[in-house]
């Protein structure tokens, strides 16, 4: 416990990262939605064989550490009104409410919120 003169240590990039057993627990997550390392993969802008090595226990770098909590993220919001059979569409499809970019595309370049206002949208029933 941290006593009033403490602090905890911010890690490198100020904010947690990713690793180790949270990457998994990421990965698993999304796994639950996307069939395949290899869809992952494809959302994420990485080899298959690079999310196999995450899945072997290998920490992601900070930026694809960002990227997996960010797709889990959309992912667990996205079971929860979508089948799990069309998720892999709509993250690769084109979307009005990201200017016809990819929920894909969006995640790749670290703008999560925008992919969460698409998630909000479609939730909505709102068409844009």
């Amino acid at each position: 416990m941290l006593t009033r003169t403490e602090t905890a240590r911010p890690s490198r990039a100020g904010a947690p990262s990713a690793s180790g057993p949270l990457a998994l627990r990421h990965l698993d997550t999304i796994r639950g939605s996307l069939d395949s390392d290899s869809a992952i993969a494809e959302v994420l802008g990485v080899s298959p064989s690079q999310v196999s090595r995450w899945r072997k226990g290998q920490t992601p770098d900070p930026e694809n550490a960002d990227r997996l909590a960010g797709l889990a993220l959309v992912v667990e919001m996205l079971g929860r009104w979508l089948h799990r059979e069309v998720i892999l569409d709509w993250l690769l499809g084109p979307n009005a409410h990201l200017a016809d970019r990819s929920p894909a595309f969006v995640l790749r370049h670290g703008q999560v919120a925008e992919a969460v206002a698409a998630v909000e949208a479609l939730k909505a029933g709102v068409f844009a």
